[in-house]
């Protein structure tokens, strides 16, 4: 069977050195308890991929001089599945532009990692898999397998531009699907785009390779910029257009994913009810949960026994 690696991108923003090099750039205190804080879904996640998608190689986890404690995983997931890569690897031609803070210079990047398979699944440590995958939910034969919808760009969309210059005056956090439509327009897709949403994101190597070897700028550009920018697009979605064009793609429904946003206003009970909803549904297979580490103890608690308790199954 072909090689298939997954990649997670991970902080602990609460880690002492971190937080020190941080404020040296961040002014706001506030965005460090909002941004970089997290609630050790990185465990899950990793757990979940060993589990629910066993044809899996290897797990790299891209993270800034730190190691997650993968202590209470340990009977789920051995030492030899994971490696860490530090971000001094995938900038390694560009060690000018770190320290960085910014999931998008990072993501632009991941193609760098050394020894990873031609055909990886990028993952952000908050999406996880909740029942079991096999290599065709992501691939298939030369193909990748990419769960959205189709949309309209931004540069069509003149509501959409007005309220993403706005944003950008007031220094409000760029938008997610604005840096997808950018990426889009970049391959030469104007008038729509490939939407995606909060699960595992399939990726092919060598094309993200062959599109900055011939457009060095475009990687300089995108990894130059220490927090998020509205000017920068998004790697993944990158790809994700330029296999669309080589039409080397499958589309595939976003009914498989569940995304739970807010986290942080659910109760115990209310998330609880959502997860009991979720395990009645026999199709979902992904799952995402925003900003858990905001939420009470108690309802980061009840997510973390529910998904030990899939584990255990």
């Amino acid at each position: 069977m072909e090689k298939i690696d997954a990649v997670i991108t991970w902080v602990d923003g609460s880690e002492p050195n971190y937080q020190k090099k941080l404020k040296e750039y961040l002014a706001d205190d506030n965005q460090l308890k909002r941004r970089y804080i997290q609630a050790n879904e990185i465990n899950l996640c990793v757990a979940s991929i060993v589990k629910y998608a066993p044809f899996i190689r290897k797990i790299f986890i891209v993270t800034d001089k730190q190691s997650p404690n993968l202590d209470n995983i340990k009977h789920i997931v051995s030492k030899e599945k994971v490696e860490i890569v530090d971000h001094e690897e995938i900038f390694r031609h560009n060690i000018e532009f770190l320290p960085t803070f910014n999931i998008r210079s990072i993501d632009a990047l991941l193609f760098k990692i050394k020894d990873l398979s031609e055909k990886f699944i990028y993952f952000n440590d908050d999406m996880f898999l909740i029942k079991e995958t096999n290599p065709e939910d992501w691939f298939l034969d030369k193909k990748a397998v990419l769960t959205g919808i189709w949309a309209k760009t931004y540069n069509r969309h003149p509501v959409k531009t007005i309220l993403e210059k706005i944003k950008n005056l007031l220094k409000i956090r760029p938008s997610f699907n604005a840096a997808q439509s950018k990426a889009a327009n970049i391959v030469g897709f104007q008038n729509r785009y490939f939407k995606s949403y909060h699960c595992g994101r399939p990726q092919i190597k060598s094309v993200i390779k062959d599109f900055y070897d011939k457009n060095p700028e475009k990687l300089v550009d995108q990894i130059r910029y220490k927090f998020r920018d509205s000017r920068q697009y998004m790697p993944y979605s990158l790809c994700w257009h330029l296999l669309i064009k080589k039409k080397l793609f499958i589309e595939s429904p976003i009914s498989k994913l569940i995304e739970i946003k807010k986290a942080r206003e659910l109760s115990p009970n209310q998330l609880i009810s959502l997860l009991n909803k979720i395990d009645s549904q026999a199709n979902i297979k992904f799952l995402n949960i925003q900003d858990l580490n905001l939420a009470s103890d108690i309802t980061q608690q009840v997510f973390q026994n529910w998904f030990f308790e899939k584990l255990k199954k």
